[in-house]
């Protein structure tokens, strides 16, 4: 696997997740047995993904 070093690797997490929540806007309902409950979820985990490798690839271009 190769060292990618770019800034915008990590967004790629952020970028799908809100594509797919724009795709599944209409049938979107908030409550935990529905789509939206997870894509919430997944933004969230996508965001903290992002944060991570921010403060991580400072120490990565060394």
């Amino acid at each position: 696997m190769r060292n990618r070093k770019s800034i915008l690797y990590p967004f790629l997490p952020v970028i799908i997740t809100f594509c797919l929540y724009l795709v599944f806007y209409s049938e979107i309902e908030i409550s935990p047995a529905r789509a939206g409950f997870w894509l919430v979820l997944a933004m969230g985990m996508s965001v903290g993904v992002v944060l991570c490798r921010l403060i991580q690839w400072p120490k990565d271009k060394k």
